[in-house]
């Protein structure tokens, strides 16, 4: 009886261990934002609309907004470590859903630079000459022109320092520590409604609903 008993017993446990295994290694676990819940708040803060969502471990804080005269949206994030163990952060692991397609968070630095050489190249633009005739030696950019150029310029230039400054970085946080920022979003073509995922620790946070006006920089229409 002993001889058949043990190779049953280890087989048992080497199928505990399997399975142990199998669910350690699946999909982190997903906390959803929903109206009402009792882990889930919203509020209005200087005009965004802002929601929390908590689980045993972390606290998150979100808003979305327009960053003016750019390509891009920021997102507002607090994250807060309630638990007792390091937890890795990374903001640019971040998405924001719209169906079937999602948009990827952007590299602050890249997206500094882009908005910096968007700002340089609607600049250039302004104050080249429009020639209104064939002889073009006697065009040249008139006051105004140099003058929108030039605030231009200055603009893109404090919005892409404003972005380098003020992006949260990836960071591991400390049992009770927290950290704030900003993550940078292309924009759509058009106003959409998003659902944001944003993996943290082992967890995977989502907040639906999110609302983004997608303005367009009104340069392009110079």
């Amino acid at each position: 009886m002993k001889a058949v008993f043990a190779p049953r017993v280890l087989a048992g446990a080497l199928l505990l261990a399997l399975t142990a295994s199998v669910a350690q290694s699946g999909p982190p676990p997903v906390v959803r934002w929903a109206e009402g819940a009792p882990n889930a708040t919203s509020d209005n803060k200087n005009g965004m609309k802002v929601e929390g969502l908590k689980s045993d471990d972390l606290q998150l804080f979100v808003a979305i907004s327009d960053l003016k005269e750019t390509q891009y949206n920021r997102l507002w994030v607090e994250v807060s470590n309630h638990g007792k163990a390091p937890i890795d952060f990374n903001p640019e692991s971040a998405v924001l859903l719209k169906g079937d397609k999602g948009i990827r968070a952007e590299v602050s630095d890249k997206a500094a630079k882009s908005i910096q050489k968007y700002g340089e190249a609607k600049a250039q633009e302004l104050s080249s000459a429009k020639c209104t005739n064939m002889i073009a030696t006697q065009c040249a950019p008139n006051n105004s022109q140099m003058q929108e150029s030039k605030q231009v310029q200055s603009f893109t230039s404090q919005q892409s320092q404003w972005l380098k400054d003020n992006a949260i970085k990836q960071k591991t946080l400390a049992p009770g520590e927290s950290e704030q920022g900003y993550i940078a979003f292309k924009k759509d073509k058009k106003a959409a409604e998003y659902i944001l995922r944003l993996p943290v620790g082992t967890e995977t946070f989502e907040f639906p609903g999110l609302s983004a006006e997608n303005k367009p920089p009104s340069y392009d229409n110079l």
